[in-house]
């Protein structure tokens, strides 16, 4: 089953509602895309192949791309609460947050 979702603009935040929370997504800049890409990636040394921390990866995109609404204002996740969020709860952010951030903007269209 797909899921939808609608958003509302709210500051710099795409606002839209789980469960009863209210999320903000917020776009990040390609510079922050790109040193977050460079964080993550480390290189064997003996075959020169590139390795990429996809968990360190994903959660740092929640981190820097997702904030809860706490009474009037939005406030950004902290790394145990990432970690320790519900599974089901933190897939729906990852996948939110992934085609708001990672996907062209024809697809984006049709979040």
């Amino acid at each position: 089953m797909k899921e939808t979702y609608e958003f509302t603009k709210e500051g710099e935040f795409a606002v839209t509602e789980i469960s009863g929370q209210k999320f903000g997504l917020r776009k990040w800049t390609w510079g922050e895309h790109n040193a977050l890409t460079a964080q993550c990636t480390k290189f064997n040394q003996l075959t020169g192949e590139a390795i990429v921390d996809m968990q360190h990866f994903n959660e740092q995109l929640l981190l820097k791309t997702v904030f809860y609404k706490n009474e009037d204002r939005f406030v950004p996740f902290t790394i145990e609460e990432v970690k320790g969020m519900d599974g089901q709860l933190g897939e729906r952010l990852f996948q939110l947050t992934a085609k708001f951030n990672l996907v062209s903007g024809i697809e984006a269209k049709n979040l």
